[in-house]
C-alpha cells in the first residue's frame, strides 16, 4: 500500500534509519567529547573537536536523519511521529551500557517502558489525518476546524 508516494516498506524502513542513525548521531558526540576532552570554547577547543572522525560521523547522522525525518513527515502527523523519536533514548540507554559501562537500574528500565506506554498510547496516524503529496489533508473540513480551533489564519482551501 501506498502513502503519500511512498510504500509502507519506504516509510518502515525510514524510521529504521532514523532511529539508527539517531543512536549512532549520540554515540558518536559522546566519543567525539571523550576524544576532545575539556571544552572551554576557544579557538583551539573548536580545532580539536573539528579534528575528530567522532564528530564528523555524527555530522553526516544528522543529515541522514534528516532525508529519512522528511520521507517520515510526509506520511505522518507531525504529533504522532515526533512521540515515537523517543524510542532513541530507549535504544542510547542500552547502548551507553553496552559501550560505555554506564549504570542502568530498575528506575531507567521503569522509564522505558513508561517511554513505550506512552507511545503506544499516543497510537498510529489515521489515515484521515497524514498529508497528501500537496500537504493538504484529504478532510479539509478537519484543517478548518484545527485551524479554526487554534485561531490560526487560513487560506480557503475550497
Amino acid at each position: 500500500m501506498r502513502h503519500g508516494g511512498y510504500s509502507r516498506a519506504t516509510v518502515l524502513s525510514s524510521w529504521i534509519v532514523l532511529l539508527a542513525l539517531g543512536a549512532l548521531c549520540q554515540i558518536s558526540l559522546k566519543y567525539a567529547g571523550l576524544d576532545t576532552g575539556p571544552f572551554d570554547f576557544s579557538p583551539r577547543a573548536f580545532a580539536v573537536a573539528a579534528a575528530t572522525p567522532w564528530l564528523w560521523l555524527a555530522v553526516g547522522c544528522y543529515l541522514g536523519e534528516f532525508v529519512a525525518w522528511m520521507v517520515i513527515l510526509r506520511h505522518s502527523s507531525l504529533s504522532s511521529a515526533f512521540p515515537t523519536g523517543a524510542i532513541v533514548l530507549i535504544m542510547l540507554m542500552f547502548a551507553s551500557r553496552w559501550l560505555f559501562d554506564e549504570p542502568m537500574g530498575w528506575p531507567k528500565l521503569l522509564g522505558s517502558a513508561m517511554i513505550v506506554a506512552g507511545v503506544l498510547l499516543l497510537g498510529p496516524d489515521h489515515p484521515a489525518a497524514a498529508p497528501s503529496a500537496t500537504g493538504q489533508r484529504e478532510d479539509n473540513g478537519a484543517i478548518a476546524h484545527a485551524a479554526d480551533s487554534a485561531k490560526i489564519p487560513r487560506k480557503d482551501l475550497s
